[in-house]
């Protein structure tokens, strides 16, 4: 497709409307691929009604309230998460509440919230457009018509967009006050993006302010979604830890090793902690400093990704956003969606694991083997 991208030639308009216009098809769409957005509405229809998503789990709820007279029992029948506790941070519950508000009055919260998702997606194109504007449409093509970010990001609804929105404002902020404030907001979409102050740099004073940010963005979370902290460790964020098998191609390794000694539960402790090791030693090494900021976040979130022990196919939006800052990247990012898409397979065949981790590992090593003399200049 992006050799056919010569017919718009200088009229980056037609290029943006058709690029809309993909984003449009998907409109309306069932989402069959991921249940994620049934627990979504769940826990929205719940905050609207004044009881915290945080306390119960969905199963529970049935217990002490009728589900039926609030319309939360097709949600409920749907979600695959009715006795975990909810992991969503209230930035999320509040925007799917209000596509929620707005789809009670088109009867059809789906389509409000793929209308929301839509229109932050369509920021996205302008701010990325102002943040790089010498790329080329094929280049800005491998955000504007991924696949992953129209049918992961559009169709099945997940908020992995919204924190490309927030990153695009971080990245364009000039000043101490926008950048902490882009930061407090990408640290309430998704726990993880409180990695990415490693990859900030700036004065004394701004360094200072994050600070403070971080700490009353993490008392927002204590309050919410980890009100009930032991909960939380063992039907909460526990899911991701003993309910999956998208993993990383580190984590599999910790899996593999640890299966014949019955303690396969903490391979992805073991796998964080790997991690942590690792994003010490690149920060005692300063080497992120001599890349720009969206580049420092595509290592730092390529390390992540690594070392997850869940990688689900829309993981992988931010990570496409951020690799428009890399040269020669477009065979890489269309091998990655790829990939991507494989695991798939896994909801089919378990074996579709190994070969998910095999063509992964296969990708990476190509990767690598053509990129690292590129790095190694750029540093």
């Amino acid at each position: 497709m992006i050799d056919g991208l010569f017919i718009f030639g200088n009229k980056f308009h037609f290029f943006v409307l058709y690029v809309i216009f993909l984003r449009l098809v998907v409109v309306g769409v069932t989402p069959v691929w991921s249940d994620d957005i049934y627990r979504y509405l769940f826990d929205a229809k719940i905050l609207l009604e004044g009881i915290s998503p945080y306390l119960y789990t969905p199963q529970e709820l049935t217990e002490y309230a009728q589900t039926n007279s609030f319309g939360l029992d097709f949600l409920l029948l749907k979600m695959n998460s009715p006795n975990y506790y909810s992991v969503y941070p209230l930035l999320l519950q509040c925007f799917f509440a209000l596509g929620t508000i707005i789809g009670s009055f088109i009867q059809n919260s789906f389509l409000a919230v793929q209308i929301l998702i839509i229109l932050f997606d369509i920021l996205n194109l302008f701010l990325i457009r102002k943040l790089y504007p010498a790329l080329s449409k094929d280049s800005l093509w491998l955000y504007f018509g991924n696949p992953i970010v129209i049918m992961e990001g559009i169709s099945q609804m997940h908020p992995e967009i919204l924190l490309v929105t927030v990153c695009l404002l971080l990245f364009l902020s000039k000043s101490t006050f926008k950048i902490i404030v882009s930061f407090f907001f990408l640290t309430q979409i998704k726990f993880n993006a409180f990695l990415f102050i490693l990859g900030i740099r700036g004065s004394r004073k701004t360094l200072i302010s994050l600070l403070f940010v971080i700490i009353g963005s993490l008392v927002v979370w204590k309050f919410t979604v980890f009100s009930n902290l032991v909960m939380q460790g063992t039907a909460g964020l526990g899911l991701f830890f003993h309910s999956f098998r998208f993993a990383g191609l580190v984590e599999p390794i910790f899996y593999s090793i640890l299966i014949p000694f019955q303690g396969e539960y903490l391979s992805g402790i073991l796998s964080f902690l790997t991690l942590s090791f690792v994003y010490f030693f690149c920060y005692q090494k300063n080497l992120f400093r001599n890349f720009q900021l969206p580049v420092r976040f595509l290592m730092i979130y390529s390390l992540f990704l690594l070392f997850s022990p869940v990688i689900h196919p829309w993981y992988w939006i931010p990570w496409v956003f951020f690799a428009l800052s890399i040269q020669k990247n477009k065979s890489l990012v269309a091998v990655v969606t790829f990939v991507a898409f494989l695991s798939y397979g896994l909801y089919v065949n378990s074996d579709f694991v190994y070969i998910h981790w095999l063509v992964s590992i296969l990708v990476l090593g190509s990767y690598g083997f053509k990129q690292v003399n590129y790095l190694r200049q750029t540093s």
